[in-house]
């Protein structure tokens, strides 16, 4: 395990993140499932448990970044 990435499988928390302001570092190819990797930091670590705390994010940017994100996911 590469502790470099932080690694996502949830589009909305990955939407999230985006919105917070993270850029997308990759993405991994686990057969059927793809993890979204963002370059791991103190600060994101606390916004990924800030979404699960019920953290806000403009709903616009949210729907706009998980559009992009789904996109992203079934390019190949």
């Amino acid at each position: 395990m590469d502790d470099k990435f932080y690694r996502v499988q949830s589009l909305y928390e990955a939407a999230f993140l985006l919105v917070k302001g993270y850029k997308l570092a990759g993405k991994e190819n686990n057969g059927a499932k793809v993890t979204l990797l963002f370059n791991a930091s103190n600060n994101l670590i606390k916004d990924s448990l800030h979404f699960y705390n019920g953290g806000e994010a403009g709903a616009k940017e949210l729907f706009d970044a998980y559009r992009t994100l789904k996109d992203y996911v079934f390019t190949k």
